[in-house]
């Protein structure tokens, strides 16, 4: 009878040990799904995706990132912007105002419809940051109604913050068209274009805002609080053929985002998330960290919650400036049950 040697045993022990895996092998993973995501114009941390989808946060955060799902951002010029490349098709999920998401829904522009997901951020929170129209110190502009032949900065027609200067122009009895000119200026350049005069009144957002007033030769005209109170500025969306397709992969975005999150706001990551933010949108360390993620930045719900009524005072304001035909009922356009955790009814 042959003997075998140690070294012969180990071989077929080895060989033993390999035999199952290639009689059976395991199933190979599915691979993530792909997310083109439309940003809305913004950048963090004023849009939070844009901040939670930094490498760092993918590789020591985001558990669902690479396994059930990637994300191919686009970065627009303005929530209208993000509304075209959904209904051509071209994204699956965006981040919204609610006059973008109104028309898309008015005009049935998005094939199969949308359907709003989860909170961005809301503005007009008493002691939160809210959207400021400003004008020179020095401007003889001391209410709404001087704005009368004078020239206005949005960042987008269509957007959140020209919704607001509408409603404003209106209560002061000014006509949008005839009595004044509303132009287009991207938000790192709307402070820059008011020194030099190029515009008499702008908007200012965060994640400029804290440092643009902290200057001193600006002068808040209104913001968005004064004109609605608390309410939705931004929100994400998906349409609801992805929604369809990949609910699951739209579970595990969120679940991240919402992680994502609560990560900016632990208290014990506050060091490493200023430096990140720092590092991708290039604004100061000292200024971020006057505002992020404290009661002097935006509000945001910390479970991704949004509330009907927050979404329909802006559609409201949009139906009596004529911008849309009819009312649209916001609630029916809401599922927030693709989020980690519940919502209050």
């Amino acid at each position: 009878m042959a003997v075998l040697s140690r070294r012969s045993l180990l071989t077929v022990g080895a060989a033993a040990l390999a035999l199952p895996s290639l009689q059976s092998p395991r199933p190979a993973r599915a691979a993530p799904v792909r997310i083109r995501y439309a940003s809305g114009g913004g950048i963090g941390p004023n849009e939070m995706e844009t901040i939670i989808q930094l490498d760092w946060l993918q590789q020591n955060v985001l558990k669902h990132f690479g396994r059930d799902y990637t994300v191919d951002m686009t970065f627009t010029r303005g929530t209208p912007e993000a509304a075209s490349l959904l209904a051509a098709g071209q994204a699956d999920l965006a981040t919204l105002s609610c006059p973008a998401f109104a028309t898309a829904v008015a005009k049935d522009v998005v094939p199969g419809g949308l359907t709003i997901i989860s909170d961005n951020y809301q503005d007009g929170h008493p002691g939160n940051a809210t959207n400021t129209f400003f004008v020179l110190a020095d401007s003889p502009i001391m209410t709404v109604a001087d704005l009368r032949g004078r020239k206005v900065g949005v960042n987008a027609f269509g957007s959140a913050v020209d919704l607001h200067l509408r409603v404003m122009l209106k209560r002061a009895k000014l006509d949008a068209r005839r009595d004044l000119e509303i132009v287009e200026v991207a938000f790192p350049n709307m402070a820059p274009a008011l020194r030099s005069r190029r515009i008499d009144c702008g908007v200012v957002v965060i994640p400029f805002l804290p440092a643009e007033e902290a200057k001193g030769d600006l002068r808040a005209l209104f913001t968005g609080g004064d004109v609605f109170g608390p309410s939705s500025v931004i929100f994400q969306v998906a349409t609801n053929r992805f929604l369809k397709d990949h609910s699951d992969a739209v579970r595990a975005y969120l679940a991240d985002y919402v992680a994502g999150l609560h990560w900016y706001y632990d208290p014990a990551n506050r060091q490493r998330a200023l430096d990140l933010v720092a590092g991708f949108t290039k604004t100061p360390r000292a200024v971020l960290d006057s505002y992020f993620a404290t009661a002097r930045d935006y509000y945001r719900d910390p479970s991704g919650c949004i509330a009907a009524g927050v979404v329909q005072k802006p559609i409201d304001a949009m139906v009596g400036e004529n911008l849309i035909p009819a009312r649209i009922e916001a609630a029916r356009y809401i599922d927030t049950g693709y989020l980690p955790a519940g919502c209050p009814a």
